[in-house]
């Protein structure tokens, strides 16, 4: 006993000068120790348990996932040049932010043309045939005209109301498409005129004329042109189906289309 004090005390004072070099093994295990007392961390397997939140972790550990006291997951992670225990998913010192999706710009729709629009502007000043090709009133003929479209006061008499030509005159500025949507601005026409046995009502016989400034372009002029077929039929010098025709196939031509 007394030798072996001896050699402990001996030991002690040389360790103390730094003449004791005390076994690898030793000081790992020592250091191992320690470090598992400070860190409360324990090594099951590539898992370790009762680490705590925040500390260093060993090199061992590294990479590794563990759990807290409290059942929390953790894992070592870098943090600057150290390694601590950081929640689980993790990366270094901070949770790095998702990186916002850029957000896409809307594509440019082309202008749309309007919806109701279903006949062409390209005969002006006359309609568009196939909208407006012109149509009859069956009660007219050749052998009527006497007591029909030949009588004073006949177009009055079967003209239709202003409500119903004001609102289909409406309607047909939006399938004419036009930029101009003033109502005043046109005139809701008869393509085959009243007075030569037009249809009063019919939306192919109905449309609404531009009020244009030209010679042959107005209503004004149509209407000179449909009084002069008129006393021709009236009087004899035309047929009324050739002088309807004439007019529904072009106004701006049919007086001379008939040789009047």
């Amino acid at each position: 006993m007394r030798v072996r004090s001896l050699l402990t005390a001996l030991c002690a004072v040389l360790a103390s000068a730094g003449l004791l070099v005390v076994p690898l093994a030793a000081e790992a295990a020592s250091a191992g120790t320690a470090s598992a007392s400070a860190g409360c961390y324990r090594q099951a397997g590539d898992h370790w348990e009762c680490v705590t939140p925040g500390a260093f972790c060993p090199a061992a550990a590294h990479g590794r996932n563990g759990t807290s006291q409290s059942g929390v997951s953790y894992r070592c992670v870098q943090d600057g040049s150290y390694w601590r225990w950081k929640p689980a998913g993790s990366s270094g010192g901070t949770t790095p932010k998702p990186t916002p999706k850029p957000t896409p710009k809307p594509t440019a729709k082309p202008t749309p043309k309007p919806s109701h629009q279903k006949c062409s502007q390209k005969y002006l000043p006359l309609p568009d045939p196939k909208c407006q090709p012109g149509t009859r009133n069956p009660a007219v003929t050749q052998k009527t005209i006497k007591s029909t479209i030949c009588t004073p006061g006949y177009s009055r008499k079967v003209a239709p109301p202003a409500s119903y030509a004001g609102a289909l005159r409406l309607t047909q500025i939006a399938q004419y498409g036009y930029a101009d949507r003033k109502p005043s601005h046109y005139k809701e026409d008869h393509l085959i005129p009243l007075s030569l046995g037009g249809s009063p009502k019919s939306a192919k016989n109905l449309w609404p004329q531009p009020v244009l400034a030209g010679k042959g372009r107005t209503p004004a002029a149509k209407d000179a042109v449909e009084l002069t077929l008129w006393r021709a039929v009236c009087h004899g010098e035309v047929p009324l189906a050739k002088a309807q025709q004439a007019i529904a196939k072009n106004w701006r031509t049919a007086v001379r289309r008939l040789g009047l």
